[in-house]
């Protein structure tokens, strides 16, 4: 059987990528990691949005983040958070063409 806190995980995974905003913010990341300066430009949110979002997604497990110097970096988390979201992406890839 599953444990709570598992469950727990996996419901605040979802509800992270349940956001439009927060799915294009993933979306971006997942080719390499990006500086939050960059960030909020290319999604065309104001910077305390996208930090707001990128914290929620941090906090989820989807993203991590690094300091370089000033600048935080930030990245998907894992290879198979990775993995999941590139599965997605194919599976609406599929439905919707």
């Amino acid at each position: 059987m599953t444990n709570e806190k598992q469950i727990e995980w996996r419901v605040n995974f979802h509800k992270a990528l349940s956001n439009v905003e927060r799915l294009k913010i993933v979306d971006f990341l997942a080719q390499n990691e990006q500086c939050q300066c960059d960030i909020f430009p290319q999604i065309g949110l104001s910077q305390s949005t996208v930090s707001a979002y990128l914290t929620q997604l941090t906090r989820a497990g989807i993203l991590k983040v690094r300091r370089d110097g000033v600048r935080k970096l930030y990245s998907i988390a894992s290879p198979q958070i990775r993995k999941v979201i590139q599965s997605l992406r194919e599976v609406a890839k599929t439905e919707f063409t």
